[in-house]
């Protein structure tokens, strides 16, 4: 109707629905809260509730002829609850709606998935960005420090050239020398006497800098995305 979805399937019952949808990709499942008899399926709301807790990334959107189940869809964490006969402009609006969610995850896919093309004196190589620990500046070189233990010496960048390629990516200028990848932190030292602070890494044996006025701004990030750092 709105040439946004491209129909992957259909199924008669909640369970065939569940079958389908392990066999086949989908981004959005339309169901009804009452899809055929009783004695036949499981209603709407329980399919949404297995896919929340199997297949969170699948959007569902549940419809029935009464506002009796739209408690029901919230509960099962449903995307949205449409009336029937379908009201044009509350279906585009929940169109809208999940094309935006959709998007917001391909940019989360791609980002997860993103490489680098860095410049080398032996020529470009190609780096997941997933697999960097942190960037390092020292003696007007920088270093790239990578999960598998190698090191990639870029040529001709700057840090701030560096911070921008990674922006969007889960990084971190913790220092003025150092760009840390957040989801690779493991362990925060903080010396209350020296008034010195360092970050540590799973598998990397040493740790980097942490500015003090950083200090305060890194925990609130890390307390907001992860929750298996150790302070």
């Amino acid at each position: 109707m709105y040439q946004v979805f491209t129909l992957a399937g259909e199924a008669d019952t909640s369970e065939e629905a569940v079958t389908l949808l392990q066999k086949q990709k989908v981004d959005v499942v339309f169901c009804n809260h009452q899809p055929a008899p009783p004695n036949r399926t499981s209603t709407g709301d329980w399919l949404a509730t297995v896919l929340a807790q199997n297949q969170p990334d699948i959007q569902v959107v549940m419809y029935a002829d009464t506002t009796e189940w739209a408690f029901e869809a919230y509960r099962s964490q449903c995307a949205g609850y449409l009336l029937l006969p379908f009201d044009p402009l509350a279906l585009q609006a929940l169109v809208n709606r999940l094309r935006y969610v959709f998007d917001l995850q391909q940019t989360k896919r791609e980002a997860a998935n993103r490489s680098l093309l860095i410049k080398t004196r032996s020529g470009y190589q190609l780096t997941p960005v997933s697999d960097i620990l942190f960037v390092e500046r020292s003696n007007r070189k920088n270093r790239i420090v990578t999960q598998s233990g190698t090191e990639i010496h870029p040529l001709g960048y700057t840090m701030n050239q560096l911070e921008q390629m990674l922006e969007g990516c889960g990084f971190y200028r913790c220092y003025q020398s150092f760009i840390v990848n957040l989801s690779k932190v493991s362990f925060i030292r903080a010396d209350g006497n020296s008034k010195t602070y360092a970050i540590q890494f799973d598998g990397y044996d040493g740790e980097i800098l942490l500015s003090r006025d950083k200090y305060p701004e890194l925990l609130t990030l890390l307390k907001e995305k992860y929750a298996n750092i150790d302070f």
